[in-house]
């Protein structure tokens, strides 16, 4: 296995030497770039004094999914990239101090939660941005009600490599939130969402972007074309795969095709793993760590190379892609590839994995949209008064910290409402 795979937890004499490094800085900047706004320079002051319990019982108030955070999280540009301590030596490992408090501590027996008393809250997703609202909505005294007609627990449990995320670790998330804040769970698909209305105070869309976009290019119904979502699912699930050949083309350059690129690579070191990519390496969209693990274990990278057309006859033969020269930045910040023209290459490969990123599902018609997504304002309510959304849904995809912080966040406007509708 690939040793960065195998991250080495903390024991607890080197936890609490680290927590000593932190400078508890006055309004901690830490704490404002974690999405989920973790206490952080609180739980680290417990750590620190020792109150192991004290500090679990933080942080599992605080993330639905702190046990999965713990592992996937990618703090180097969250929490830690904010950390004032960098500027002396290196920032504090905050990831690993929090692993070890929910790999070693169980506070479910400490748990005190007010009587269930308030409305019921329709919930569509069982992500971590539903189940992250679900948490929030029940510890004030609301009844979340998910829908949800598949797993519980969206992309961490259904599509990251199991050996960079064991299932037991997200299943201990699951089970805390589905076993003390779901009041209840449908077994169905929610396709609209005014009938919802007739029924509960609030509804909370968190269904995330469950479709792939495709690319249109020459080629792509070769045999030999695939999705990179259903590959990983395949993965996850304990699947057979297709036979993919000896070298693999992935075209992208997102979260998603790191994540293919270094699993296959990983479950198959001697095959050739290659990312095909239209922009330059600093323009990924990717975590560091991942690219940087990508590198480590040998994928190889083709930037500044736009597929034209998958060749073959029957079975994928290669990729005739064009160079590209980047030029001035677009909206996203990002430098804009432009054609070479008569740059055209083939590139060998047995297969290719799409990863160009995911879109919506045609579902709910009667919320307004932008950009593909739906469109929320500032209280995170969509174009129907009552109905509420968050998570890769509105934010085009993202982090899973981000969607646990979206969820907590729609929790407390959506409490702000009800209370607004019951004083009228």
């Amino acid at each position: 296995m690939e040793k960065s795979l195998i991250v080495s937890m903390m024991d607890e004499e080197r936890v609490v030497m680290e927590a000593e490094r932190c400078l508890f800085c006055y309004d901690a900047p830490c704490e404002k770039k974690c999405p989920a706004h973790l206490p952080i320079s609180q739980f680290l002051f417990m750590v620190r004094n020792r109150d192991f319990i004290g500090a679990t019982k933080m942080v599992r108030s605080s993330h639905a999914f702190i046990n999965t955070a713990g592992y996937v999280c990618p703090t180097e540009m969250l929490c830690q990239s904010a950390c004032t301590r960098a500027k002396i030596d290196s920032p504090i490992n905050i990831r690993e101090i929090h692993r070890f408090l929910t790999d070693n501590f169980d506070v479910e027996d400490y748990l005190s939660l007010p009587p269930m008393d308030k409305e019921e809250v329709a919930i569509i997703g069982g992500g971590p941005s539903g189940l992250s609202c679900a948490f929030e909505l029940r510890k004030m005294g609301y009844k979340p009600v998910v829908f949800e007609e598949g797993e519980l627990g969206g992309i961490p449990v259904q599509e990251i490599f199991e050996e960079r995320l064991p299932r037991e670790v997200t299943k201990k998330d699951i089970d805390f939130v589905f076993g003390n804040f779901v009041h209840e769970i449908k077994r169905e698909k929610v396709k609209e969402v005014k009938p919802l209305l007739d029924k509960y105070r609030a509804v909370f869309i968190a269904t995330g972007l469950t479709k792939e976009t495709e690319l249109e290019i020459k080629g792509i119904e070769l045999k030999g074309v695939y999705k990179a979502r259903n590959l990983l699912r395949k993965i996850k699930g304990g699947e057979n795969l297709p036979d993919l050949g000896e070298r693999i083309g992935i075209i992208g350059g997102g979260n998603v095709a790191l994540e293919i690129a270094n699993t296959l690579k990983t479950l198959s070191p001697d095959r050739e793993v290659l990312i095909i990519y239209r922009r330059g390496l600093t323009d990924m969209k990717a975590f560091p760590e991942e690219i940087e693990r990508a590198k480590r274990i040998g994928v190889n990278f083709y930037f500044q190379s736009i597929p034209e057309e998958i060749v073959g006859e029957s079975n994928v033969a290669g990729i005739k892609v064009s160079q590209a020269k980047l030029i001035k930045r677009d909206e996203s910040g990002r430098r804009k590839p432009e054609r070479i023209e008569k740059s055209e290459f083939i590139i060998p490969l047995t297969s290719v994995v799409i990863a160009i990123g995911q879109k919506m599902e045609n579902l709910f018609p009667e919320l307004e949209r932008a950009k593909g997504v739906v469109k929320i304002d500032e209280n995170f309510m969509t174009s129907i008064p009552g109905v509420f959304a968050g998570g890769d849904v509105v934010n085009g995809g993202d982090t899973i910290t981000r969607a646990v912080g979206d969820g907590k966040i729609a929790a407390r406007k959506i409490d702000e409402y009800l209370r607004r509708k019951r004083d009228v």
